[in-house]
């Protein structure tokens, strides 16, 4: 386990370079699930009008290679670091990542439903901050 000083969060927004399809996120999905798992991240990820904005929390090396794999990805352009800070807990800890919208995907196909979920009260403040710097 991290001390609470190795851990960090990072926030970011970016775009995608074409309007993903649902098979597309899908796909996005559950690889970045298993490279997250291995590394020991979690986070929550939104997908809204060709918009990606992602929080992803863990050890700050682990963190750095996602941050790397993240700019690397030919699916999105336009990537704009919003925050990178230390934190003492984790906010999202019992997900690997959250989908926007997963409310209406886990009712259609209910398999997804440890991979994506509905907003609380806390994810849908981060994602209006999110839509906030894209003004």
């Amino acid at each position: 386990m991290p001390k609470p000083t190795d851990l960090v969060e990072l926030t970011y927004l970016s775009e995608a370079v074409s309007d993903m399809s649902f098979l597309g996120l899908m796909r996005l999905l559950e690889s970045a699930r298993a490279f997250n798992l291995e590394l020991g991240v979690t986070g929550i990820l939104f997908y809204d009008n060709q918009q990606f904005g992602q929080i992803i929390e863990g050890e700050r090396a682990n963190i750095m290679k996602v941050w790397k794999r993240i700019q690397e990805d030919k699916r999105h352009h336009r990537i704009e670091l919003l925050e990178i800070r230390e934190i003492s807990e984790r906010s999202f800890p019992d997900w690997l990542l959250r989908f926007y919208g997963g409310e209406t995907l886990v009712g259609d196909y209910p398999v997804l439903a440890g991979m994506v979920g509905g907003m609380d009260k806390h994810s849908l403040a981060l994602l209006n901050k999110m839509r906030e710097a894209l003004i």
